[in-house]
């Protein structure tokens, strides 16, 4: 483990549990490694200043009740979710209509063509939506 890996596992651990085998080698690092174990001691007094410093609010006993009721009450909007969907499909059959129209190829193979390149990018469209609401 490198100084770069050591401080990054430093700053996961205040986050989440390491494994054991993750926390052992850390700890090897840092009784080698007098700069990354000034870097942890840092790091653990600025949590102790954070947890003394920082105090939660305290909530009322209705407040999730209140806060779901809330949530409830706005309105849903589900067109949002097929909305690039139905962008996708208008503008691949505006794009196909014009290549059937324009091109000099039999029209069954351009259709072909582009419903093939049409699925493509929807796939591909697919995987990028998926992949940003995950963050």
């Amino acid at each position: 483990m490198d100084c770069r890996d050591a401080q990054q596992k430093l700053l996961e651990s205040f986050e989440s549990t390491l494994p054991a085998d993750g926390k052992r080698e850390l700890e090897r690092h840092l009784a080698a490694c007098p700069n990354c174990a000034e870097f942890g001691e840092l790091l653990n007094k600025i949590d102790v200043h954070f947890k003394e410093e920082i105090i939660a609010p305290r909530l009322s006993p209705g407040f999730r009740a209140a806060l779901q009721a809330r949530i409830d009450r706005q309105p849903h909007r589900l067109w949002t979710h097929w909305l690039p969907d139905a962008a996708y499909l208008a503008g691949s059959g505006a794009a196909l209509l014009c290549c059937v129209l324009l091109l000099p190829f039999s029209a069954s193979s351009v259709v072909w063509v582009g419903t093939v390149i049409a699925a493509a990018g929807y796939s591909l469209q697919t995987l990028l939506v998926s992949s940003l609401e995950e963050l």
